[in-house]
């Protein structure tokens, strides 16, 4: 019963990271046309139009932190968009090993915020991981969209710690509704400077993006509700290896011996920080 169990959560873990793939796949599509604010307002705004039925539904259009989902929509926002800038001009693979840092900036972050103890394996290993980011951001080091994916990395960690300190306050679909609509909210001006008149077939894409968004969440949970973090945390790793295969069939992109020896780096780190904290 328990093997069947942790195969169901792996089966709802590779629906998350196909989803959000999927979701990184239609961006860089879509950022050929369109701006990346643009694209990201539209990804809200469907997100949460997507989910009013089920509010509806629910009776959950109350919430008792209006604060936290103003947070929480305004992190949403900046993270988003700077990741979406990012894909103009890194493969999706480089993108996605960026993306797994995240464990590490959170463990500083809760450190500094929640005054959380970090051991000193984990602070060796968090040293490694910029030295495989270095490997990684190497031949663009200077690159503004390689700094912005660092950045929408660390602002993602951020949304996490105030996730730990105050997801149990609110229901998990009123968190994601009242976030989709305040990050929306917040891109709007910015995405109303550089609107262009999305096709009917660019608003297909972008409906799909915010279908994709919130089942990227809805299949992690699931996935979690039936396993622990750590007896799943290396099977995340498949999503860099899902996306080299799309952006080498839809946009001719190959990781370099740089990226493969920087993402073997980070992999390996996040992994043993991940271990280490779940002994």
């Amino acid at each position: 019963m328990h093997r069947h169990s942790y195969l169901q959560s792996l089966f709802w873990l590779l629906l998350s990271i196909l989803s959000s793939c999927l979701n990184d796949l239609v961006t860089k599509y879509l950022i050929t046309e369109l701006s990346a604010c643009q694209i990201c307002f539209l990804r809200f705004a469907f997100g949460s139009l997507l989910l009013v039925p089920f509010i509806y539904h629910r009776g959950s259009f109350k919430t008792q932190r209006p604060l936290l989902h103003v947070w929480r929509g305004l992190f949403l926002s900046i993270a988003m968009g700077l990741y979406a800038y990012s894909l103009t001009q890194m493969t999706m693979s480089s993108a996605t090993v960026i993306g797994f840092t995240n464990p590490i900036f959170v463990l500083i972050l809760a450190r500094i915020f929640l005054k959380e103890k970090v051991a000193f394996p984990i602070w060796m290993a968090t040293l490694l991981t910029c030295i495989g980011m270095a490997l990684i951001l190497r031949p663009t080091m200077y690159n503004s969209a390689s700094l912005s994916c660092i950045l929408a990395t660390l602002v993602f960690a951020s949304l996490d710690v105030i996730n730990k300190k105050y997801v149990t306050c609110e229901p998990m679909l009123s968190m994601l509704f009242f976030s989709n609509l305040v990050a929306s909210c917040c891109m709007l001006p910015v995405a109303y400077c550089y609107w262009q008149t999305p096709t009917l077939f660019e608003l297909c894409f972008a409906t799909i993006l915010g279908i994709g968004s919130n089942l990227i969440l809805y299949f992690l949970l699931k996935a979690l509700h039936q396993s622990t973090v750590a007896s799943l945390a290396p099977m995340k790793y498949t999503e860099w290896l899902l996306s080299i295969l799309f952006g080498y069939l839809f946009f001719q992109e190959w990781p370099t011996f740089s990226t493969c020896l920087g993402a073997g780096i980070i992999i390996s780190c996040t992994c043993f920080i991940v271990y280490y904290q779940n002994r």
